[in-house]
């Protein structure tokens, strides 16, 4: 096959998998109180629709990124992209609130396959000359995710067919599924023969879902101390995985690796910032706009663009002039530049004019791509190429949790502080301040003890 083919359309099957996973994250949220009114069920019922996607992604993405090193990276997103569609097809064509969410549950394994596979399908495919400017794509699509998934929900909501929320996939995920199945009968992959962490899966399984699970709490009055006891069970659990993985040969994320080389955990470290950090940038903003300088949704979902705007624009530049060694470079700035742009929105206060809102939002944007492909190419060439698999998928694990433990704590902060958005947001804005200072402080130490 043309090399140039090859390297496009692997680009095209991880950036595809990767955009309809991350926008099926966001695109119901909007679409929670019309769902609601739609199956005559409770917030709480509906919610569900959210977090049993949520929990099945961050459970399953793990063991299916140790079963993309053993069979390979293309047959996992071939089945990826199969049960994203028929999950899909399943969610657009029944009318009753616990079937939805047992779709919603079996596409957001599909979508475990998708992120799984991703990355590790242009570390291991994509010829060297090409390989940043396919990274710089991937990002990209982790970027256009959180911008089309509302706006998309709110344009279909308005349509008055809330099925098409989930048919609209099935176009993209037939052109994915082609795609994947021509590489599939041209390429062959190195394998591993890498066995199934059973207990490990089973520790992590429970471990994730008490701190998903507590962290959907921690907003509802009632039901916070229920919250803190999961997310107590869920560090204790995370202890015992810990200690359960540390002699384990077959270990689901390997804990002595991991221990013996520090500078893949930095790297990690960071990737668990950054999700913390866009969570607060997503949260946050809209609420400042609409009540502290009382605008319109319409002009508040235009603006809040500027930091997913500033991420897209800039992850195309940044891979561009990336050669494959300027990544620890290019995570410095990414980090530097967010670091300002948090200080900055730190420092709005309502007697500002809006439009320096998402001034900073798109300064932010501007970190972001320099920081997330430089971050992503980093995690993979330091771990080895019979583990990219395993690797891809635990960066994208600990980044889908960051962003709900942002979230959680986001939306807590405003909670307890409702009468002072002010206060609530600033506390929201230190706290990511603190830990990007600590994230960048982690770069500068292992540059210098490298160089």
């Amino acid at each position: 096959m043309n090399k140039q083919l090859q390297d496009l359309l692997i680009t095209i099957v991880a950036g595809m998998g990767m955009l309809l996973s991350t926008l099926d994250t966001g695109i119901i949220n909007i679409a929670l109180p019309f769902l609601k009114e739609q199956f005559q069920t409770s917030t709480d019922i509906a919610a569900f629709t959210i977090t049993g996607y949520t929990l099945a992604l961050a459970i399953s993405i793990l063991p299916l990124g140790v079963l993309s090193d053993k069979f390979g990276k293309l047959k996992i997103s071939y089945l990826g992209f199969v049960l994203f569609g028929l999950s899909s097809l399943f969610c657009g064509l029944i009318n009753n609130i616990s079937l939805l969410i047992i779709g919603r549950i079996f596409q957001g394994i599909g979508a475990a396959a998708l992120q799984a596979t991703s990355a590790a399908l242009i570390t291991t495919l994509v010829s060297e000359k090409r390989k940043n400017s396919s990274i710089g794509i991937l990002g990209i699509m982790i970027g256009l995710g959180p911008i089309l998934g509302p706006s998309l929900g709110g344009i279909i909501l308005s349509l008055s067919f809330w099925q098409l929320i989930f048919l609209i996939n099935i176009p993209f995920v037939i052109f994915g599924i082609a795609c994947n199945n021509f590489l599939l009968n041209k390429l062959s992959e190195k394998n591993n023969n890498r066995q199934l962490d059973m207990l490990g899966i089973t520790i992590n399984t429970l471990m994730l879902v008490s701190l998903l699970l507590g962290l959907s709490l921690l907003n509802k009055s009632h039901l916070f101390v229920v919250g803190i006891i999961l997310i107590l069970s869920s560090l204790l659990l995370g202890i015992i995985f810990y200690y359960v993985e540390l002699n384990n040969k077959h270990a689901l994320i390997d804990i002595k690796g991991l221990k013996n080389n520090p500078q893949v955990i930095s790297y990690l470290f960071q990737t668990v910032t950054f999700g913390f950090a866009s969570a607060m940038i997503f949260l946050l903003p809209p609420f400042i706009f609409e009540q502290s300088y009382h605008l319109e949704v319409g002009q508040t979902g235009f603006l809040v663009l500027g930091a997913p705007t500033g991420l897209v624009l800039f992850s195309r530049i940044s891979s561009k002039i990336n050669n494959g060694n300027k990544n620890k470079l290019f995570s410095h700035i990414g980090l530097s530049i967010i670091i300002i742009s948090l200080i900055f929105l730190l420092l709005i206060n309502p007697n500002w004019p809006y439009q320096l809102l998402t001034l900073g939002l798109f300064i932010y944007g501007i970190g972001g791509g320099y920081f997330q492909p430089a971050n992503i190419a980093s995690i993979m060439q330091a771990s080895p190429m019979e583990i990219q698999g395993s690797t891809g998928a635990l960066q994208r694990m600990l980044q889908n949790v960051a962003i709900s433990i942002g979230s959680a704590i986001g939306a807590t902060c405003l909670n307890i502080w409702l009468n002072d958005l002010l206060l609530a947001t600033r506390i929201g804005w230190g706290i990511t301040l603190i830990l990007v200072i600590i994230s960048l402080k982690e770069v500068f130490k292992f540059s210098h003890h490298n160089s």
